[in-house]
């Protein structure tokens, strides 16, 4: 069984981002006194395998943004020296 503060450090989010996934059904917890006390281990570590996968496809999207935000220049740069040549070459 998990206290809330180990389910932030497991899930990295805030204290509303793991009650929006008890409301959402995502993830149970034992209740003392109307206050969300334990969490089962085996339910965050679902959750947090879930959420790895759906964040997965996107890093990908994010990788190639990255990759061209350092080296657009350089890019740029390369197919401008090749139509050059193109065009030297050609006369």
């Amino acid at each position: 069984m998990l206290s809330i503060e180990e389910v932030k450090n497991y899930l990295q989010v805030e204290q509303d981002e793991i009650e929006r996934y008890i409301t959402q059904g995502k993830l149970h917890a034992y209740k003392i006194g109307g206050t969300y006390i334990r969490f089962r281990k085996e339910e965050v570590l679902n959750l947090l395998g879930s959420s790895k996968k759906k964040k997965e496809r996107p890093a990908m999207l994010a990788r190639i943004a990255d990759f061209w935000r350092f080296n657009n220049f350089y890019i740029v740069s390369l197919m401008l020296i090749l139509i050059l040549i193109g065009l030297l070459v050609k006369h």
